[in-house]
């Protein structure tokens, strides 16, 4: 919701720089994510929020074609639960909610894990408890 937005820009701040110490965070990018997501749905943000609607976690999807063959698949880009609601159920919700939302919009299959070295083996367990499989190695080469 637009009341969210404040929210998601901290948040995503927070995730950068925790994630991707080094990175540079832009702001205007993430405004543009959350536009994009109000007018064409893609991204799709999900958040779990608290009493008086802070959120206190987010995951961010996206819809993208196959390259090879016909259909879709939904990808979990960005999952991130601000550190003192971890230990919580807002992740649990959030993966279940992606997985019911990929399986009403007619999704085949749902790409996640993460692009960044933090904390993957644990990424990796808390996804396969919900039937992900891991299916090879992900690489990055800085310019």
């Amino acid at each position: 919701m637009d009341y969210d937005t404040e929210d998601l820009i901290e948040m995503g701040r927070l995730n950068c720089e925790q994630t991707c110490p080094g990175d540079v965070y832009s702001e205007q990018r993430a405004m543009d994510l959350i536009y994009a997501y109000h007018e064409e749905a893609n991204p799709t943000f999900f958040v779990v929020e608290a009493s008086g609607r802070k959120v206190t976690g987010f995951l961010m999807a996206r819809m993208l074609q196959f390259d090879h063959r016909d259909g879709f698949y939904t990808t979990q880009s960005v999952l991130f639960v601000r550190p003192e609601n971890r230990g919580s159920r807002a992740a649990v919700m959030l993966v279940k909610h992606l997985i019911e939302w990929s399986r009403q919009i007619g999704a085949s299959a749902i790409i996640g894990g993460n692009d960044n070295g933090f904390r993957s083996e644990r990424t990796a367990g808390f996804l396969e408890h919900f039937g992900f499989e891991r299916v090879g190695f992900a690489h990055r080469k800085r310019l």
